[in-house]
């Protein structure tokens, strides 16, 4: 079986990750960084497919987190044309959410989670010590964020994945709870809007061994 390797995140610059245990069959969740547009092929029907670029913004990577859900926003719209009343459903967007666990005690995804500006956060490497001071929100805080899923198959050796992009994101967390047996944790909701820059609100993207006809 092939050793899953990040497919999705790439650049000169960091991907960081907090010193944490990723939850097994979960995917890998990052947020930040710039849309990367990639092209599989180099002939007739060239495929184009995304990814996160982490050169000129920091790409975060999430490490605890659980119950995670995608679901459409719609609109049902009537109008009368001609007489004949017409029916439609009209997308607006994707709510997703999940659950944070050990990560809200990261202060750096504290942060964003919870939109406040980087005059907001301190930290000294020398003292082992950061700090986040909680005001008002950020008026408009949006990121792309990626879901990246790896699976393996007993037929294939290769490094397999289903992945979900989305372009804009803005991310708010909820009521913060502490519980003696489990520790921090609170919902994350993810608020999707379309990209004008992509032409939609996210990207589907799988890599698997063979083709699927």
């Amino acid at each position: 079986m092939a050793t899953p390797t990040v497919q999705l995140v790439s650049g000169t610059g960091n991907t960081l990750t907090p010193e944490k245990i990723r939850l097994v069959n979960f995917p890998w969740v990052y947020f930040g960084g710039d849309v990367d547009t990639l092209t599989a092929g180099a002939t007739s029907g060239d495929c184009t497919y995304y990814g996160l670029d982490n050169t000129t913004t920091d790409v975060l990577r999430m490490a605890c987190y659980r119950d995670i859900s995608f679901e459409p926003v719609t609109n049902d719209v009537e109008d009368y044309c001609y007489g004949k009343l017409t029916r439609d459903t009209v997308l607006q967007g994707y709510t997703l959410t999940m659950t944070v666990t050990e990560d809200l005690a990261d202060l750096r995804y504290l942060r964003y989670f919870l939109r406040q500006p980087t005059g907001n956060y301190c930290e000294n490497t020398n003292n082992n010590i950061d700090v986040l001071k909680i005001g008002d929100y950020c008026p408009e805080r949006v990121f792309p964020v990626l879901f990246e899923h790896h699976y393996e198959r007993c037929d294939s050796g290769a490094d397999e994945y289903l992945a979900i992009l989305w372009f804009e994101v803005e991310m708010t967390l909820g009521a913060i709870a502490i519980d003696p047996s489990a520790g921090y944790s609170a919902p994350l909701t993810f608020n999707v809007r379309k990209s004008e820059t992509y032409g939609g609100y996210g990207v589907w993207v799988r890599k698997d061994s063979v083709d699927i006809v």
